[in-house]
C-alpha cells in the first residue's frame, strides 16, 4: 500500500512538472534598451512603448512579469550568453550566434522601412551611391553604430566588408542623434518610425537632419525577446502562443 501511495506522488509531481514552471525558472529582469518609439523610459521612470505594450499583451495573466530595467545592450547581452544572469532582453534581433546561446521568442515586434538618418551635407554624398549596400560598404563617410548591436543578418553582413569608418557607442538612439548634430559621425541606421520619434524630439534641431533611402535598403527586421538558456523555455512558449493570438486578432493589413 505504501509503495502504491509513493507511486502516486512521483505520478502527480511528475505531472505537475509538466505545467507551468515554478517562478524560480522564469527570469529575474527584462532589460530593454532604450529604441524610441518601440521601447523608452516615461515620464514617470516606467518602461513604455509600443513593443513594450506589446509584450504586457502577451504576458501570462497566471505568472507575474518580472521588472522591465533600462540597462546596456552589450553587457545584457553578455550576462545572457555567457551565463551570468537569469534574465531577457526585449527587442533584439535574431542571430544565428545569439540563438546558438540564447532561448529567442517568436517576433514581438516588425519595424517600420529601414532607413538612414544623416546630417544634410553627408546626405547629399549618399544619395549618389547606386545601392544601400553600396555605401554600407564605402567607409568614406563616418557610420554612427551601437556597441554590440546586431543590425540584422543582411546589415551585419555589410558592415563586415565596410572594415573602417565606425564609431560604436553605448548610448541609446536618442543621443546618438546629438553626436550626429556635433559632428561626430555622418549618419546612422533606423527605421521610418524611430527616425521620425527622434526628429520630433530634436525640435527645430532636426532641420540639420535629414532621412535617407536607397535602392535595395534591407527588408524590415523583427526583434524579439532573448533570454538565458538555463531558464525553463515553457514559459517562452506560452508568451509565443499568447503573440500568435494576438496577430490572428489583428484586422487583414494591419
Amino acid at each position: 500500500m505504501k509503495n502504491r501511495h509513493l507511486a502516486t506522488i512521483l505520478l502527480l509531481v511528475a505531472v505537475l512538472g509538466l505545467h507551468w514552471p515554478a517562478s524560480a525558472q522564469v527570469p529575474r529582469e527584462l532589460h530593454y534598451f532604450d529604441i524610441p518609439p518601440m521601447m523608452y523610459t516615461d515620464a514617470q521612470g516606467r518602461a513604455a512603448g509600443s513593443l513594450v505594450e506589446r509584450l504586457r499583451k502577451a504576458w501570462p495573466a497566471e505568472l507575474a512579469m518580472p521588472p522591465l530595467v533600462p540597462a546596456p545592450l552589450k553587457r545584457s547581452l553578455q550576462d545572457i550568453l555567457q551565463s551570468v544572469e537569469p534574465i531577457c532582453l526585449v527587442g533584439v534581433f535574431k542571430t544565428p550566434e545569439r540563438a546558438a546561446g540564447a532561448w529567442f521568442s517568436g517576433p514581438l515586434y516588425r519595424e517600420s522601412p529601414s532607413v538612414f538618418l544623416a546630417t544634410r551635407s553627408a546626405a547629399l554624398r549618399m544619395r549618389r551611391f547606386p545601392s544601400a549596400q553600396a555605401l554600407v560598404e564605402d567607409p568614406g563617410l563616418r557610420l554612427l553604430l551601437t556597441d554590440g548591436a546586431s543590425y540584422g543578418p543582411q546589415l551585419d553582413a555589410w558592415l563586415r566588408q565596410r572594415g573602417s569608418g565606425v564609431l560604436r557607442v553605448s548610448a541609446p538612439p536618442a543621443r546618438q542623434v546629438h553626436m550626429l548634430l556635433r559632428g561626430h559621425a555622418d549618419f546612422m541606421f533606423t527605421d521610418l518610425d524611430e527616425a521620425s520619434h527622434l526628429l520630433r524630439d530634436l525640435g527645430t534641431a532636426a532641420r540639420a537632419l535629414e532621412v535617407v533611402m536607397l535602392p535595395g535598403m534591407v527588408e524590415s527586421p523583427t526583434r524579439h525577446l532573448m533570454c538565458q538558456r538555463e531558464l525553463d523555455r515553457r514559459w517562452l512558449e506560452t508568451v509565443d502562443e499568447a503573440l500568435r493570438k494576438l496577430d490572428n486578432a489583428l484586422p487583414p493589413g494591419s
